[in-house]
């Protein structure tokens, strides 16, 4: 199974913590056996890859997207893509998970797309990583 992350990477408050948090994500869904798209792995990051285009991110990110099965998306800080993503997954039937710190505002509309299967509201990043590990476990079995 193909995991979809998605999240802001444009006008990060602190961009090397935000991927140091994405990692994490990732680390525990490779322990569980899936497999995974991350946009700042794949050669579009914002500031390493100023070159590629903004066609060229948009295409990479959907055909990712479509290869996958299910899409998790930090909602921590505000992103435009991140939400055009959901709702791309929610044309495509496919399931999000969206995951944000306690006290965090997201909006409504994303919180009631119909995509959204799920919602991770953690305290820390420890609980955020052991809520959805419960959660992908749940799912494989």
């Amino acid at each position: 199974m193909r995991i979809f992350f998605s999240g802001p990477l444009t006008n990060l408050k602190n961009p090397e913590a935000t991927k140091a948090f994405y990692e994490k994500l990732d680390s525990v869904s490779h322990t569980l056996g899936f497999d995974s798209f991350w946009a700042y792995k794949s050669g579009t990051d914002p500031i390493k890859n100023p070159e590629v285009t903004s066609q060229e991110v948009y295409a990479r990110d959907i055909k990712a997207l479509d290869e996958s099965d299910i899409m998790i998306s930090y909602m921590g800080e505000p992103s435009t893509g991140t939400g055009i993503e959901i709702e791309h997954a929610n044309e495509m039937g496919k399931p999000v998970i969206i995951l944000y710190e306690k006290g965090t505002q997201v909006s409504r509309m994303t919180r009631g797309c119909p995509a959204v299967k799920k919602e991770i509201v953690y305290e820390t990043e420890n609980d955020a990583v052991k809520q959805l590990e419960a959660h992908l476990q749940s799912i494989t079995k």
